[in-house]
């Protein structure tokens, strides 16, 4: 019954320490985590626009790797849903 002792113990501490260093200070709101920065619809319009120039790029290098003769130049493509 002795050996026991130490484990709960552990866990007991264990439990504490994880309510006062991260649970407490959610419930607070003021956690330790960083606010999320805004999302506009320039920003979100940036990214969409960034990810679909490297998407573009992607598909010219996997048409090089595959096809010795250079690849043409392909337009923006259009997302459907």
């Amino acid at each position: 019954m002795t050996g026991i002792w130490l484990p709960l113990a552990a866990t007991a501490l264990a439990a504490a320490l994880t309510y006062l260093c991260c649970i407490r200070p959610i419930r607070r709101r003021d956690g330790c985590s960083p606010a999320t920065p805004e999302r506009t619809k320039e920003s979100v319009d940036e990214e969409i626009r960034r990810t679909r120039e490297e998407l573009r790029v992607l598909h010219t290098q996997t048409a090089v790797k595959t096809d010795p003769v250079a690849a043409p130049e392909r337009g923006p493509e259009t997302i459907r849903p």
